[in-house]
């Protein structure tokens, strides 16, 4: 689809286009790679058997550690984007550190999101595919390895995915969603957007949510932003308000909506860092952002270590903010 220059463009008349089919499994092609230090990786095709492949994982002992990470991408990327092998070669280090045995899983899914620019929509339906394959093998896991406990992490697109795979499979105890895409989820109805009850901690970071400062001719399809505004986790974080990251790049490169990724990465390796009090006022929109804060009694962490603070009480704000720099240290 080409872009217009026309201010009359019914933006919300293009959001609620009724999605394209999604593409089969085989079409598609993703496969999963488990890693644990020590042995050799284990390779997961589109193909594969997930009872038997369940049960290999277990017999290898990929099942058999502290937890199971499960990584993935969004558009325009595939298997061999390089802030997934950053994030699991961190991972690792950390592990070691702290004397942590954990299995780390890439899910590549490129054929169905590593796609020409004009035909995100198709990515944006092909989430549901991959998002059910993958919960096949999230059921087996569980079955054979009740104990097992599976951490989702997913950018973009690809937070969605992880949202599909926990609400049919119910075997998550944490995804942690970076930016999840906006485009054909937000304000769409019956979407297949991450869900706050996806697993047991939905946690969210808002990085790319609303851009007023563009002409319509420079919005990506069909919107002014990657992300989302509006809060779907168990815990959402809206660094610097959630939109307009500092020192990021231009629109056109998606600066704000890969600063998530910058952010969690920095995350695994500095523990403690990411800590805030600060709550947003209210809750922010499609289109809505909230500019201020107030302080709370419930201190959260942003990143990886999300999950080693206590949950705030159903009365309290969920919705944290903190400001960061415009390059490392982030704060």
């Amino acid at each position: 689809m080409s872009t217009t220059t026309n201010p009359s463009l019914n933006i919300s008349a293009l959001l609620h286009l009724k999605m394209p089919a999604p593409w089969n499994i085989e079409t598609i092609k993703p496969k999963i790679v488990f890693y644990k230090r020590g042995q050799p990786e284990f390779e997961v095709d589109h193909f594969a058997d997930p009872k038997q492949t369940a049960q290999q994982l277990n017999k290898l002992g990929f099942l058999k550690t502290n937890r199971l990470i499960l990584i993935t991408h969004g558009f325009h990327n595939n298997f061999n984007t390089d802030w997934l092998h950053n994030y699991k070669e961190k991972i690792f280090n950390i592990s070691a550190k702290f004397r942590l045995q954990q299995t780390v899983a890439i899910l590549g899914w490129g054929g169905g999101a590593d796609i020409l620019v004009f035909r995100y929509r198709q990515a944006a339906s092909n989430v549901l595919t991959v998002g059910q394959w993958l919960s096949k093998y999230i059921v087996t896991i569980k079955q054979i390895q009740p104990n097992t406990t599976i951490y989702g992490i997913g950018h973009s697109l690809g937070a969605h995915v992880m949202g599909i795979a926990g609400r049919l499979s119910h075997g998550f105890d944490r995804i942690s969603g970076l930016d999840p895409a906006g485009p054909c989820f937000e304000k769409v109805e019956n979407s297949q957007t991450l869900r706050a009850s996806d697993a047991r901690l939905v946690d969210v970071i808002h990085t790319d949510g609303y851009d007023s400062k563009l002409d319509p001719s420079e919005w990506f399809f069909p919107v002014n932003h990657y992300g989302s505004l509006v809060p779907i986790g168990t815990l959402d974080f809206y660094p610097n308000y959630g939109y307009h990251q500092p020192g990021a790049g231009a629109f056109t490169v998606a600066g704000s909506h890969l600063r998530s990724l910058e952010l969690f990465e920095w995350s695994i390796t500095n523990p403690n860092k990411f800590l805030t009090k600060q709550v947003l006022i209210s809750t922010p929109d499609f289109d809505d952002p909230v500019d201020e804060n107030e302080p709370t009694k419930y201190l959260a962490e942003m990143g990886y270590y999300a999950d080693q603070w206590k949950l705030p009480p159903l009365h309290a704000s969920t919705l944290y903010y903190l400001k960061t720099n415009k390059e490392q240290p982030w704060v």
